[in-house]
């Protein structure tokens, strides 16, 4: 009896630890792509990067979104609900504008920073890149980002965010696809906008029992509060973490003519306190 009783221990205490080790990667592979940071939260993504080129026409329409800029498709389906992230090569802001700002100066150093940052990780598909009109380079990537920006324009909303660190994946060959160039008279020169890639991210409305939620800093009940938001507040949804969800939220003002600034909040709310949005 004690030989069964032993070896039944055994077999139990071997099935109890697969199941904490199964668990535990578990958690890990659904947190390790969200870096927690005293400046912030940086998300380690991996996926497929992208960029689009075409020296035929310098004028570009609203509807050509992702014409020239750096693009990532993000492997794990669930961030920023399996929208494009366009990559974004300095710092940036949709709002508060600088009286002053000069587009034309930040255009130049955006570029100027973009293909430094090509032709460091392709820096032999870059030279075939310049040699083509009109083309695509699409390569297996790991991106690091931060300042992740839902924004809407054109009745879209686009998913902007500031790249930390761009690196192809080892082993990867990256593509580079020459495509056609239309002549002026044909219609349609840039294809609309996939709705499924380009849409409206998805949204959740805050309904906590004590009417607000509070927005913190990391994904955990005794983390800095960032904002509280009341309920029927609406935040954009960007990513989880176990049971916080990480969202942004912008707060525009009740009165432009005094105070023109728009405040940004980006934080974890307990998913408990949010319901999604239905139209």
């Amino acid at each position: 009896m004690r030989i069964k009783n032993f070896k039944f221990r055994n077999v139990f205490f071997c099935c109890f630890f697969l199941l904490i080790s199964m668990f535990s990667f578990g958690q890990s592979k659904k947190t390790d792509e969200i870096i927690l940071t005293d400046d912030g939260v940086i998300l380690n993504l991996k996926g497929t990067f992208k960029i689009n080129w075409d020296k035929s026409d310098p004028d570009v329409p609203c509807s050509s979104i992702g014409y020239g800029r750096m693009m990532f498709y993000p492997e794990n389906k669930d961030i920023a609900h399996n929208k494009i992230i366009v990559l974004m090569p300095n710092d940036f802001t949709f709002y508060n504008q600088d009286m002053n700002w000069d587009y034309e100066k930040e255009f130049a150093e955006n570029e100027k920073a973009k293909i430094e940052i090509l032709k460091k990780i392709f820096p032999e598909e870059v030279k075939k890149m310049e040699k083509i009109q009109k083309g695509e380079l699409q390569s297996p990537a790991r991106v690091e980002i931060k300042k992740v920006t839902p924004y809407t324009e054109c009745d879209f909303t686009t998913v902007y965010a500031q790249v930390i660190e761009l690196k192809k994946i080892e082993g990867a060959k990256p593509k580079i696809t020459k495509l056609k160039v239309k002549k002026l008279d044909e219609s349609g020169d840039f294809d609309d906008p996939n709705p499924d890639e380009f849409g409206y991210l998805e949204e959740y409305r805050v309904n906590a029992k004590d009417g607000y939620a509070n927005m913190r800093e990391k994904p955990t009940k005794d983390s800095k509060v960032i904002s509280k938001l009341d309920n029927e507040t609406i935040v954009r949804y960007i990513t989880k973490y176990g049971d916080w969800y990480y969202v942004y939220y912008a707060d525009y003002p009740s009165d432009y003519k005094n105070d023109p600034t728009v405040k940004e909040y980006r934080g974890f709310i307990h998913k408990s306190q949010l319901e999604k949005r239905v139209y």
